[in-house]
This record gives C-alpha cells, sequence and structure tokens, in this order.
C-alpha cells in the first residue's frame, strides 16, 4: 500500500471498527432467519409521521425531490396543518438545536407504535444535538399531530401504494442480501434486527439510524429516499449503493462513537482539511465526517468484494470528489482487516497510540 503523509491518522479512523468487529465473537449470535425468508422491508408510520413534519415545516432535506402523486397527496392532505404545534416546535428545534437531516430520524426511532418515547437517555448519545430537548413534550406534540390531521386514516388510503414501494425495494434486498456480507466482516450482531424503510418524503436523503430497546435488541434501520417521478423506487446499482451505504452506518457509527476520546485528535486534523467541502454537504462536525469517512471506505470494499473492482474504483472516484480524500487508503486498510485479523488488530491498536 501507498502511504500518504496523512496514513498513520487514516488508520486511527479504522481502530474502532475493528476493535468493535473483534469484540461481537464474544456474544452468541442471533438464529439465523429461514432459508428463503424475506428480508423486514415496510413503510414505517413514525418515519412518515415526522417527515410529514418536517416537510411541513420547511425542512428542505425533507421538501426536496421530484414531484409525484404521494407527495402531491401529502401536501394536500397536511397543508392546512402548517402552523400546528408540532410544526412550530420543530422549526424551533431545527433554529435553536440544529434539529434536521437525520435527527427527527434517530428520534422517529424512538417511538414506539403509541408514539411514545423510549429509551430517551440513548438519543443524545447517539446524536448530541438532542442532548438539552424535552423530548418527551415534543414526541406528545407529534401524537396530537397524528390525532389532529387523522394521519392514520391518509396511510390506510395509500396502503396499496405502500405495498408496491414495498414490494420492489424487498425484491432489491432479497437479492442482493448484503447482511451476509457484513456478518462475515464484522461478525454476527447479537440481538440485533435490521429494516430498510422506504422513505417517500426524505426524497434525495436518505439515512441510517438506530435505537435499543427494553429487550436489548438493537434496532438498525437503512431509510432508502424514493425520488421518482412515479413515487416508486427504481432498482439500479445507484440503489445497491445506498442500501449498503446505510447499512454500514448502523456498524460504522457506534463503534466510532465508542472510541471517541482516542479517535478525536486524529479526526479534527483531517476534518480541518476538508471542513468547507464537508460543511456543504452538512457534515458540519468531525463525528459525522469520520462516520462518513469509513462508511464510504467500508461501501467500497463492499462493491469490491460483490461487484467487482471496475465498479469499487467508479465509486472511489465519486468519493475522491466529494471530498473524502482518504477513501483509498481506509478502504485499503479495511482490505488489509478482512485477509488478517489477528495480525492487524495489535498493529493498529499500537499505530493509535503513536498518532
Amino acid at each position: 500500500m501507498t502511504c500518504s503523509r496523512y496514513s498513520r491518522s487514516v488508520r486511527a479512523l479504522v481502530i474502532a471498527v475493528v476493535l468493535v468487529a473483534c469484540g461481537t465473537s464474544s456474544k452468541p449470535a442471533p438464529e439465523p432467519a429461514p432459508a428463503g425468508a424475506a428480508s423486514n422491508v415496510h413503510i414505517d408510520r413514525r418515519v412518515e409521521l415526522i417527515s410529514i413534519v418536517c416537510a411541513l415545516a420547511g425542512f428542505k432535506e425533507y421538501t426536496l425531490g421530484q414531484v409525484n402523486p404521494y407527495r402531491t397527496d401529502v401536501v394536500q392532505a397536511f397543508r392546512t396543518f402548517v402552523q400546528h404545534p408540532a410544526v412550530v416546535r420543530a422549526r424551533e428545534l431545527r433554529a435553536q438545536h440544529g434539529i434536521g437531516y437525520d435527527a427527527p430520524m434517530i428520534l422517529a426511532v424512538h417511538l414506539d407504535d403509541q408514539l411514545q418515547l423510549f429509551n430517551a437517555a440513548e438519543l443524545p448519545r447517539i446524536d448530541a444535538r438532542w442532548a438539552d430537548v424535552d423530548v418527551a413534550a415534543y414526541a406528545a406534540l407529534l401524537r396530537d399531530f397524528a390525532r389532529d390531521t387523522k394521519l392514520d386514516e391518509f396511510l390506510a388510503a395509500h396502503r396499496a401504494h405502500y405495498t408496491k414501494v414495498e414490494d420492489a425495494l424487498r425484491g432489491a434486498v432479497d437479492a442482493e442480501k448484503p447482511i451476509a456480507w457484513f456478518d462475515a466482516v464484522f461478525g454476527k450482531r447479537a440481538h440485533a434486527r435490521y429494516t430498510v424503510i422506504p422513505s417517500p418524503m426524505t426524497g434525495t436523503y436518505n439515512f441510517g439510524v438506530r435505537a435499543t430497546t427494553a429487550d436489548g435488541t438493537l434496532e438498525m434501520y437503512q431509510l432508502i429516499g424514493v425520488d421518482t417521478p412515479t413515487g416508486l423506487p427504481v432498482i439500479n446499482d445507484d440503489l445497491v449503493w445506498l442500501l449498503v451505504h446505510e447499512m454500514a452506518h448502523s456498524y460504522i457509527n457506534p463503534a466510532l462513537a465508542q472510541h471517541e476520546a482516542e479517535l478525536a485528535a486524529p479526526a479534527q486534523k483531517l476534518f480541518a482539511k476538508v471542513e468547507r467541502e464537508m460543511t456543504a454537504q452538512a457534515y458540519g462536525t468531525w463525528q459525522i465526517f469520520l462516520n462518513e469517512a469509513v462508511v464510504r471506505a467500508t461501501t467500497v470494499r463492499y462493491l469490491h468484494d460483490r461487484k467487482g473492482a471496475a465498479a469499487a474504483d467508479a465509486v472511489l472516484a465519486k468519493e475522491l470528489e466529494r471530498g473524502f480524500r482518504w477513501t483509498r487508503e481506509l478502504a485499503e486498510l479495511m482490505a488489509a482487516y478482512q485477509q488478517d485479523h489477528q495480525d492487524y488488530v495489535p498493529r493498529l491498536v499500537a499505530l493509535l497510540g503513536s498518532v
């Protein structure tokens, strides 16, 4: 491998991923899914609720994208509620705490079927933007919005459309089987469940979020925006990239968060070199940048293993254009880890101390 002058810092970024991957072997793996079992893919009531509130509040990431019949129906059904207290509070949370982009979706997956908040203490650990927010009060406003707008009636009226979206995306996930690759690289996750959520209102944006339930199950969600004139997903290579990218967040983000103290200094140095480019893409902190950098390198490795070198190189070139300058080095380190777990981990631990 050809090392750049940043290689020590880049190696440090991968340390947490490697440590967590090795650590999973001490826990019992969940029972494998039955042969031929369909992937868990479904429209999520919580996601639709908060996406609609964010769209009414004017969040650009919940309003960008192509006009389609579903989005038109949302506008017509909910436009009279632009001053509902839940929408007003959403605007305040964005202005005061930066609650936008993935932060609303992190809250969404911390609501239960009755839209009651659970594991509130986990929210600020996942995303510091929630640290000083009265989340329970906001959740109460969201329940009021669902009741006042007759959200469930709207969802029921669109069940046929949701089924078409789910079936299309489920077919893509079942054909790709990305979990098998992640389990082979990082080890099977104990007490973990994976769900792909089509997200008609996030359009051009996609998010990977997670929540831990009362019984210790780690719920990992990949929210895939649907940005087409029909409102139905188009199954192509870009969709595969999105699925893998968002699934990688479920592994990478918590791993890096566990080792934030060790990673802060080298990550901050790298972030300072690309801060303008990252901020323009809504990656405004070194933590978000770090997550994205390692996730993108992981996705390159996935494509190399599953689709071949040409597919991986094509995506690598795009990541370099986006300002993720160290994607090649990170991907090479991930490849070395795949090939030699025992020798690679101690080497990374030693390098971390010398950064």
